[in-house]
Order: C-alpha cells, then sequence, then structure tokens
C-alpha cells in the first residue's frame, strides 16, 4: 500500500495475478476516483481505476496514506494464504491537516507466484457501508470464491 500511497500504481498494480479481482464494497463516491465500477477485474482494470484516483488526488495536491493492522493471516490446504487487516486512510488536504478519510476491512486471497506472493482477490469493505460484513447492518463475510 506504500506503493500506492506514492502514487506508483504500476509497481502496486504487480502485486496482483494478472487474473486478480478487487471488490469494495464502498458507497459509489468512495470507489477508488468514484468512477470505477464496485469489482475490477484482471490486473489491468485493477490499475486503471488506481490510475485515475491517484491523478485525481494529485491534481488536488491530496495525499493520501494508508495504515494497516490487526492482520490475521492463515493458509489454506492448497496452499493458498487468506488475510484479513483493518486500515485506515488519512487524507491531508495541501497546506491542511491531516484527517480520517475512511476505516475500512480488506480480506485478501493470496497465491503463491514463483518467490512472490499475489493478490488473487481483494475484498475492501468500507466499514460505513450499509450491507458490507464490517458497515450498518453487519452482514457475515462472504465465503472466497475459491
Amino acid at each position: 500500500m506504500q506503493l500506492l500511497g506514492d502514487g506508483d500504481v504500476d509497481r502496486w498494480a504487480l502485486t496482483f495475478a494478472e487474473d486478480a479481482v478487487f471488490e469494495q464494497e464502498a458507497p459509489p463516491e468512495k470507489v477508488f476516483a468514484g468512477n470505477a465500477p464496485p469489482v475490477r477485474r484482471g490486473r489491468a482494470e485493477i490499475a486503471a481505476a488506481a490510475r485515475g484516483a491517484v491523478a485525481e488526488r494529485a491534481a488536488a495536491g491530496r495525499v493520501r496514506r494508508y495504515l494497516i493492522g490487526m492482520l490475521t493471516v492463515r493458509r489454506l490446504p492448497d496452499g493458498a494464504l487468506t488475510t484479513r487487516y483493518c486500515a485506515v486512510l488519512v487524507q491531508t488536504p495541501p497546506g491542511g491537516r491531516a484527517a480520517l478519510h475512511l476505516s475500512t476491512t480488506g480480506r485478501d486471497l493470496l497465491v503463491r507466484h514463483g518467490d512472490r506472493w499475489l493478490v488473487r482477490h481483494r475484498i475492501n469493505s468500507h466499514d460505513s457501508e450499509a450491507g458490507s460484513h464490517t458497515g450498518l447492518g453487519q452482514q457475515k463475510e462472504k465465503p472466497w470464491p475459491i
């Protein structure tokens, strides 16, 4: 996430498998730049959405940082890993003070690719979104589509 916060979308996108899926349970105005679909399929589509968001923030002079914690990791029988973590996004406007942008819960399915781990599937649930497994109404987490 440091890569994304630094605006290095190309290197950040390489942390995803070619056929990765990125889902956001979020209000439309909070899905990256607000113009990306809530489900992106494939590294290229994931990168394109991120490029739009990074460009929008850069044009406005805003800095965003991703603070991640409370990580749990579990190994699946096939050797893949699942993760669950909480993330706080802090945003700073030009000349302004840092402020909480949003709070999320993330879940990743990681697969081995050579000597690296890649994200095969990411689900990012904004805590404020009704109907997300972490938001208002707190629905049960969806099982991994393996």
